[in-house]
């Protein structure tokens, strides 16, 4: 007598969702790391002594075996306790589908940081990331994404607030318009009612719907995806500042110094001082 038994995967919504890169890192307190902004999504499992990041505006305090998420478009500042060691492992990913998964482990913008159930030496994620970084291993790509799913999975299980995805189809929609725009007109004289009048909605409720999907306002991602590009042009062009600035929307050279400095906490002409790849 035959036997069949079978169960349907439904697997659409992770298809945009790819690894790009992973590793390990460690380093002394007083090794500086000079601020940054993420281009895609980091995910790092803390290994080190603990000590603090500032992800934007906010300072979050870290501990060995806490996870902690650095968004896209986010600037990152990190440093470790004095006289310890910061270290991690971690993975980096992109693609539509990764938000809504860390925003069911209870991981967004304003929640970047998550403290598991699991005690690390119980960790089904820790060995995962372990195994994944580790420098004595070599996986091929389908392999090293396998084990990036498993991690995700797992934290999805470990995490003591799971919660399901505020976004509806609909929503996610106006949202992925609005930063197609984005991306596109950036070099324009573009505003928010721009964007909103784009998309057919009322300024607020895109608001909304942007904060509630990226969490941050439409202003913000707007002003880090201009200062992002900066960055790029700022490390390998011998453009003047001027001229960086109009070529990313801002014709006023004083706007967009002060931009750059409310995000970053240093003027442009430092930061390419520092950053120049010659």
């Amino acid at each position: 007598m035959s036997e069949i038994t079978n169960r349907f995967c439904d697997s659409t919504g992770y298809a945009e969702l790819s690894l790009k890169q992973y590793g390990r890192f460690t380093g002394d307190a007083d090794e500086t790391l000079l601020p940054f902004l993420t281009e895609n999504t980091i995910v790092v499992y803390v290994t080190g002594e603990g000590g603090s990041v500032k992800l934007g505006a906010s300072v979050h305090t870290i501990e060995p075996g806490m996870v902690v998420v650095l968004f896209p478009g986010q600037c990152v500042n990190c440093s470790a306790l004095a006289g310890g060691k910061s270290g991690g492992m971690w993975m980096e990913l992109s693609g539509d589908a990764v938000p809504a998964v860390l925003q069911r482990a209870g991981l967004t913008p304003q929640k970047p940081t998550l403290m598991p159930t699991v005690p690390a030496e119980q960790s089904e994620a820790a060995a995962l990331f372990a195994s994944l970084t580790d420098p004595a291993q070599e996986y091929g790509p389908l392999c090293a994404t396998g084990k990036a799913m498993q991690i995700l999975d797992c934290l999805l299980r470990e995490t003591p607030r799971p919660v399901q995805p505020k976004v509806a189809n609909l929503q996610r929609y106006y949202v992925d318009k609005s930063i197609r725009f984005i991306e596109t007109k950036y070099p324009q004289d573009i505003s928010v009612e721009d964007v909103a009048e784009y998309c057919g909605l009322n300024r607020s409720y895109l608001g909304k719907l942007f904060r509630d999907a990226t969490g941050m306002t439409t202003q913000e991602y707007l002003i880090r995806h201009r200062m992002k590009i900066a960055c790029s042009y700022l490390e390998r062009a011998a453009a003047p500042i001027a001229a960086i600035a109009r070529s990313v929307g801002y014709p006023n050279q004083l706007h967009f110094s002060r931009a750059f400095h409310k995000v970053f906490g240093i003027p442009p002409r430092e930061w390419q001082k520092r950053n120049r790849k010659v």
